[in-house]
């Protein structure tokens, strides 16, 4: 038994509601950071059904989970769907079970000893809405709140593992954005490829919402800095496409894509009304820190082909080439959010299911290449932005490499998985996962909620124990006294009333 490192399992749902991410990862104090086994489980079409219903329902309560409880039983008998606790049991029961297919795929193969113990789980939960401060309605703080729902008291019980969850929670009553959480993890892998001269890096996660961390320094500083925003959509406008016109998931192999051709001015009108916040200014424009939802992703009519584009309706080709050249493009452009000070990352690290999509791919690299601009044209309003970027990036010596993560040594399946694995060991060590520069949070942040089964610290692995008595862990207690749900965030609408009496 290595008593210096945890074996963690970390688990993201995602927006897209497609299913479970899973990563099996082994942290260490020296900052070495292993990965064991990866597993993905898809959601029933029930549970997704059921899941899109409750989202709906919670943005239509505006983050009340109190109320948004109340509406969705309202109406489940009739719609054939399972009652809010219902779905947080199977939600749960479907977790706890692929977190047994995990553990049993890696002892299959060997990878850990048939008595070796996961310590710790990390659990994002599944996010149904997301109001940060920047995008409340009001500057009053009890407009600010972020749902995510999922029992990680239930998850420990149910498989005998210690937990920690809700993560967001903390940083936004510290007055952050409740994300993005992925930079504090990749400065740590930073940490891990640094001495073989990958750095400064990037780490570019592409999902349905684009966001990026970029470990650097300043110049003639060997500090290591981290500075993570959203982009905004990424796949979610050409899977949207997909999914309404073609009946698919995405545009595999881009095979529609590519017979497509990039149209100006519907790419001019979705960089000026396609993600537009609650408070109608463009997300695009808006500097970080700052952190998207996807209602704020406008379906423009141009886009879906129900209007006309300079006079006439463009063919789905067009469009869809359009919407993947849109993600690429104001993703590229938003690098210029990186302050002047410091250094443009030479090294892109893409993880996330966006960039199996060959278009959107082959369109940031030769934006970030400038190596066919023919095809990847720049809008005249955006060319001084173009050149500035392009003076930061030709002042490298060396070749720009932009790579699927797995080439720098991290599986790309595992990224967002990983994050929350990370976030439960610095949970576990006290080690902040959210900084004032990532999520402008008042102070750096330590997130999450430990849940032991059955509520013991008995039952914790010797490990675990040896770690919590180590670093005091449970010195920082950030669960509510009274007033508390764990089937949802802490933050939920509404958190700042009903917790006042708690110092949180």
């Amino acid at each position: 038994m290595n008593t210096n490192e945890l074996l963690v399992i970390g688990i993201m749902t995602g927006n897209s509601l497609d299913g479970a991410d899973l990563t099996l990862t082994t942290f260490n104090l020296d900052r070495t950071i292993l990965d064991i086994a990866n597993h993905y489980a898809r959601y029933s079409d029930d549970l997704k059904e059921a899941f899109r219903r409750l989202r709906e329902t919670v943005n239509k309560a505006e983050g009340d989970m109190l109320l948004a409880e109340k509406l969705y039983d309202e109406f489940y008998a009739e719609e054939k769907i399972p009652s809010f606790s219902l779905l947080m049991e199977q939600y749960v029961d479907f977790l706890a079970f692929q977190v047994r297919e995990l553990i049993d795929k890696a002892r299959d193969i060997q990878k850990i000893a048939p008595e070796q113990k996961v310590d710790l789980i990390g659990l994002h939960g599944q996010t149904c809405a997301h109001m940060p401060p920047s995008m409340a309605i009001s500057k009053n703080i009890e407009a600010s709140y972020t749902v995510q729902v999922g029992d990680g008291q239930s998850l420990a019980d149910k498989t005998g593992i210690t937990v920690v969850y809700d993560f967001r929670s903390d940083d936004l009553m510290n007055g952050g954005e409740g994300a993005p959480l992925a930079p504090l993890h990749h400065m740590n892998l930073a940490e891990c490829v640094k001495d073989k001269g990958y750095f400064p890096i990037a780490f570019f996660n592409g999902g349905n919402t684009g966001n990026i961390s970029i470990v650097t320094s300043a110049r003639g500083n060997l500090e290591m800095k981290v500075i993570g925003w959203d982009f905004g959509p990424f796949n979610h406008f050409p899977d949207l496409l997909m999914r309404q016109e073609k009946g698919l998931e995405c545009d595999f192999d881009g095979q529609y894509g590519f017979k497509g051709t990039v149209n100006l001015s519907l790419l001019r009108l979705l960089y000026e009304k396609a993600a537009l916040t609650i408070n109608g200014e463009n997300f695009l424009l808006k500097s970080s820190p700052k952190s998207s939802d996807p209602r704020w992703y406008n379906s423009l009519q141009e886009l879906l082909g129900k209007a006309p584009v300079d006079g006439k309706i463009l063919s789905f080709e067009d469009r869809l080439r359009t919407a993947e050249y849109f993600s690429a493009y104001h993703s590229f452009l938003g690098l210029d959010f990186l302050p002047e000070d410091l250094m443009m990352p030479p090294h892109f690290a893409l993880c996330g299911g966006g960039w199996r999509n060959p278009v959107i791919k082959k369109h940031f690299i030769d934006l970030l290449m400038a190596s066919d601009l023919k095809n990847s044209p720049i809008l005249p309003e955006h060319q001084e932005r173009y050149d500035r970027l392009r003076v930061r990036f030709n002042s490298f010596s060396s070749p720009l490499i932009c790579e699927m993560s797995s080439f720098f040594g991290f599986c790309e399946t595992a990224m967002e998985a990983r994050i929350f694995a990370d976030a439960a060991f610095s949970r576990i060590i006290k080690r902040p996962f959210t900084l004032p520069i990532t999520t402008g949070a008042k102070s750096p942040t330590v997130c999450g909620i430990i849940a032991f089964p059955k509520g013991d610290q008995n039952l914790a692995t010797d490990t675990l124990k040896n770690f919590i008595e180590k670093f005091d862990s449970l010195s920082l207690i950030n669960e509510p006294k009274i007033g508390y749900d764990p089937r949802w965030s802490r933050a939920s609408a509404g958190w700042m009333k009903r917790y006042a009496a708690t110092n949180i």
